[in-house]
């Protein structure tokens, strides 16, 4: 089951990756996400892994690993929720004057159509909340 949000910021690609490119800082700009806490050595790219945790009525936590990483473009992640496998992906598409930010991923398992809600309401509060802190 796959969910999808996206909205359009006035602001730089670049600009907009320093915000999304360092995952624990994501509880400072985004209500959506509580904590995250770093697994691996290094920096972000492919094979880093994350616990991050979410609050949806209870605590949710999410251990994911970066699957695929574009910087300043893309960065995907793989791993295990709610009973199942979830996959989130974060995009900057370039526009005239701005920026398309794109959140989204698939969920499932035996709970995908409760995974796939969390997501899609996580993913709309992401870029709602990036583009409050890019746009002010």
């Amino acid at each position: 089951m796959r969910f999808e949000a996206g909205i359009t910021i006035r602001a730089t690609p670049g600009a907009i990756w320093e915000a999304v490119s360092d995952p624990e800082t994501w509880p400072r700009w985004t209500e959506a996400v509580h904590r995250v806490k770093k697994l691996s050595e290094g920096p972000l790219g492919v094979g880093a892994r994350f616990r991050i945790t979410i609050m949806c009525i209870v605590p949710v936590w999410l251990h994911m690993t970066v699957t695929e990483f574009l910087p300043g473009e893309r960065v995907a992640m793989e791993g295990k929720a709610l009973l199942g496998r979830t996959t989130r992906y974060y995009e900057l598409r370039p526009l005239i004057g701005g920026t398309r930010a794109v959140a989204g991923g698939e969920a499932r398992g035996p709970l995908a159509p409760v995974a796939w809600l969390v997501g899609q309401v996580l993913s709309n509060e992401i870029v709602q909340a990036l583009k409050m802190r890019m746009e002010g």
